[in-house]
């Protein structure tokens, strides 16, 4: 009897295990995706406005060719945007984290600390 419940518990624990893996593989998965399909929002929007462009203009094959460098600045302007952005929301970040830096007691300090390198960490980690 001893033993049959052991078997039970050690069934019990390896399908928690099992459904544990399935819905942690799951996550990832989706986590992958959206991460991967963001990664690349810039240059699937541009052509799709470029295929939207050339479908709705009823452009021929030689003025979609002409048009390519026009969407590939507009790429490169995107790109460029995006970077100015961010460094400044890094810059306005900074900025901020000095300002209240000021009004914070010792203790409160030490904990602003480890709280500025746990976002970096996650900063760094969606990069």
């Amino acid at each position: 009897m001893n033993a049959f419940r052991m078997v039970k518990i050690l069934a019990g624990f390896a399908v928690l295990f099992g459904l544990g893996g399935v819905c942690g593989s799951a996550v990832t998965s989706r986590t992958a995706a959206a991460s991967a399909r963001q990664a690349h929002w810039e240059e699937n929007w541009v052509k799709a406005r470029m295929h939207e462009d050339a479908e709705r203009l009823k452009l021929t094959p030689e003025q979609i060719e002409a048009a390519r460098p026009v969407y590939d600045q507009m790429l490169a302007d995107f790109r460029s945007v995006r970077e100015e952005a961010s460094r400044g929301l890094v810059q306005a970040s900074v900025k901020q984290g000095h300002a209240l830096w000021q009004e914070l007691t010792p203790e409160q300090q030490q904990e602003f600390e480890k709280l500025s390198q746990e976002r970096r960490a996650r900063w760094l980690k969606h990069q």
